[in-house]
């Protein structure tokens, strides 16, 4: 995988080696055309400046080599040859005035030709010599470019290795930091383009740090909720084994059973609640019928209903009513809703009644609730009971003290509130789980803090 400082450094390198390129190409091209210029201005030069009288034994210097580099002809009136640089050459006279490209003996030649009606001059050039010295002139030129890139290229590294320097700065802040360390990184030295991260990673660390307390609360409640029936468990099979009437070694195998029973349900609702009371996301909302979530509940209730003589069912409702939908997790919902009719079940009296309801508010709110004609919950009470392991005395049921705990974590998760009343005269509980509706929970979501 490529890190961000091997990507920055090729991009850059890269983009600078071939600016560079096509620098250096564009400036070969033109310091050949400037060359080439000058070259002629150069012929035309030598021309201009051959006397009009030619002394005698008048000579240039001449190559030897058979590609004499630059020569010079003139002719008279007459179109007699009465000079040449280059006798070794022989090169013929070409028509015309001015600049031409001509070939002679394989080989090509830049002539420039000029007449003043008395004498005609031909100067001529090899252009491959003009090549050479065109390219030896451009190379010369980009001998700069040459010395800079490496220059260039360090300056480069050095500046990418110092803007990255905040990031290796942040990793190895956060790798020193203790496991118990969690508290926010505050640093306003880092730059405003890791800030973001540092957001990022600050957030992260708050969840960390709630779900460590959580787990650490988890752990602790459960050591302590755990240890009680755990010694009564051994107890009650230390006396079952010393027991030798069979009557009372059958009794103590049913306290043993009823206690097991009760450690198991313990040992449940501390999982469900490890579960839901956490502060992270959960499993992506989606609409959820509450009266068909209410018949399923009531359904998988029915046998403990049934079995304790209470009559549990779903309120009726007119068949033109729509049944009311929320946005929830039904796993969620179904956990909350089976905690209240549970308990309803469990604290009403034999042949008493459990009634559960799921209606349309008229101010656009989805209510569900679950009414019973049991003793009910005393009104100084009413908000005790959602604390953590909280059993009121005297009911005559054992429980764990979650139920209605779970249910209150769960409906915060929804955005709903759990509201204890009375039933009637008589006494019985009411619990109404309200739903805010999508105009309010629109509005509570986009309030801005005061």
């Amino acid at each position: 995988m490529r890190t961000i400082r091997r990507q920055l450094l090729i991009y850059l390198l890269g983009g600078m080696v071939s600016a560079m390129l096509v620098a250096s190409f564009a400036m070969y091209v033109v310091v050949r055309s400037e060359t080439n210029e000058i070259f002629d201005y150069q012929l035309q030069q030598i021309a201009d400046a051959f006397p009009n009288e030619i002394p005698a034994g008048m000579m240039l210097p001449v190559d030897k080599e058979e590609d004499e580099k630059i020569v010079v002809q003139v002719w008279n009136a007459d179109g007699k040859l009465i000079f040449t640089s280059g006798p070794v050459t022989h090169m013929p006279r070409f028509g015309g005035t001015g600049f031409s490209s001509v070939t002679f003996n394989s080989h090509n030649w830049r002539i420039y030709s000029e007449s003043n009606g008395s004498r005609s001059i031909q100067v001529g050039q090899l252009k491959v010599a003009r090549a050479e010295l065109a390219a030896s002139m451009a190379a010369r030129a980009l001998l700069p470019f040459m010395v800079l890139i490496p220059i260039l290229a360090l300056l480069i590294w050095v500046v990418v290795g110092r803007s990255l320097a905040p990031v290796t700065r942040l990793a190895r802040d956060v790798s020193q930091r203790s496991p118990d360390a969690l508290e926010p990184i505050v640093d306003d030295s880092y730059p405003p383009e890791l800030q973001p991260i540092l957001t990022a990673l600050n957030r992260l660390l708050e969840r960390l740090a709630q779900a460590f307390a959580t787990q650490r609360a988890f752990v602790a409640d459960a050591a302590h909720e755990l240890r009680t029936p755990l010694a009564a468990l051994k107890l009650q099979l230390q006396l079952v084994e010393r027991e030798n009437d069979r009557t009372q070694v059958e009794l103590g195998f049913k306290k043993l059973h009823d206690r097991l029973n009760r450690a198991t349900h313990l040992v449940q609702q501390l999982l469900t609640l490890a579960r839901h009371e956490r502060h992270t996301a959960g499993p992506e909302h989606k609409p959820i019928d509450l009266r068909a979530l209410a018949i399923s509940t009531v359904s998988d209730h029915a046998p403990l209903a049934q079995s304790k003589g209470v009559d549990l069912g779903v309120m009726p409702y007119a068949e033109h009513e729509e049944a009311p939908k929320i946005m929830g997790d039904d796993d969620s919902l179904r956990i909350m809703l089976g905690n209240l009719v549970d308990n309803a079940t469990r604290y009403t009296h034999v042949h008493g009644r459990v009634d559960v309801s799921a209606v349309r508010n008229q101010d656009g709110s989805a209510l569900l609730r679950v009414a019973d004609n049991g003793p009910g919950i005393p009104e100084e009470d009413r908000q005790r009971v959602f604390d953590r392991f909280y059993r009121r005395e005297g009911t005559g049921e054992s429980g764990s003290g979650l139920g209605l705990f779970i249910a209150r974590t769960i409906a915060d998760q929804h955005h709903a509130t759990i509201v204890l009343g009375q039933t009637d005269e008589h006494g019985g509980l009411t619990v109404t789980v309200r739903f805010k509706s999508p105009a309010a929970l629109y509005a509570s979501s986009t309030a801005t803090p005061a």
